[in-house]
């Protein structure tokens, strides 16, 4: 085991070493990219979220806005998916005019379990890698070897496959996968959304929640399945909330981006014979 030190500096440019970089590995790592300010106030937000009422996201949107539990909806995290610096990073890897696909609110405390290798690549069935997703992974408050790291195994963006292709390894060790389990409070990591990754638990930790945020985008040029529950109502919240800042970032909720996913997911189950028919 070992641990990524590939850390570019924490500026709103990524050059175009870091860009090769990132199409070769599939990620790259900036430390404490967001200041010591904003990480508590994300984490005071999550530590909110996270104390009301588990739900289910193919619940009926009203439900889930009763309960405040859309993402867009937080102050702080809604604002974080328009970050000005982020947006420099997002645009350089994926181009002009990408859309905001969804967001995550976590909290991880001692004991949390793990995730299996996986990828989070949004395609429907997985076919080819002609357009660009990225994950955003915010560490609120680092990571220190306790409670969760993180396990990259670079190169596989360019790899078509299932989600879940390798979840039979669980987190174990794999040729040529890399560790990370040491960063400062307010680093991110950016991968490509392919690119196969997981979460190994660790004991430890206790009094030292893991917050953790992620945000993903999608490169403009196809449609893209859709958030899960009503994600047009989700987005139409979020320009109604002023996340766009003023229109400088329209493009990020715009509904021409997506496809509804429920319906496709559902046809597609239905399918038999050659796709290509």
């Amino acid at each position: 085991m070992h641990t990524a030190r590939m850390t570019v500096p924490s500026v709103p440019v990524v050059d175009d070493a870091a860009l090769a970089t990132f199409a070769e590995r599939g990620y790259l790592v900036f430390e404490r990219f967001l200041p010591d300010d904003l990480c508590a106030r994300l984490r005071a937000e999550t530590d909110e979220f996270s104390a009301r009422p588990y739900h289910d996201i193919f619940a009926p949107f009203e439900e889930l806005l009763e309960r405040q539990r859309i993402q867009v909806g937080l102050p702080e995290h809604g604002m974080l998916i328009s970050h000005p610096p982020v947006m420099a990073i997002v645009e350089r890897i994926l181009g002009p005019g990408f859309a905001y696909h969804h967001c995550h609110v976590t909290r991880f405390d001692a004991g949390a379990q793990g995730v299996h290798w996986h990828h989070d690549y949004e395609q429907v069935p997985q076919t080819n890698r002609s357009h660009g997703m990225v994950h955003v992974f915010f560490y609120l408050s680092g990571l220190d070897g306790t409670v969760g790291d993180l396990l990259l195994l670079p190169g596989t963006h360019r790899i078509v496959m299932t989600g879940g292709a390798y979840a039979h390894f669980g987190t174990a060790d794999l040729p040529g996968s890399v560790t990370v389990d040491r960063l400062p409070a307010g680093s991110i990591v950016v991968v490509h959304s392919a690119l196969l990754h997981g979460r190994r638990a660790k004991p430890g930790g206790e009094g030292r929640s893991r917050y953790f945020t992620d945000i993903s985008y999608c490169q403009a040029g196809v449609r893209w399945p859709s958030d899960y529950g009503d994600w047009r109502r989700k987005l139409a919240l979020a320009r109604e909330r002023g996340l766009d800042r003023g229109g400088r970032y329209a493009h990020l909720f715009d509904e021409k981006h997506f496809f509804d996913s429920r319906p496709a997911r559902e046809r597609a189950a239905q399918l038999a014979g050659s796709m290509v028919q």
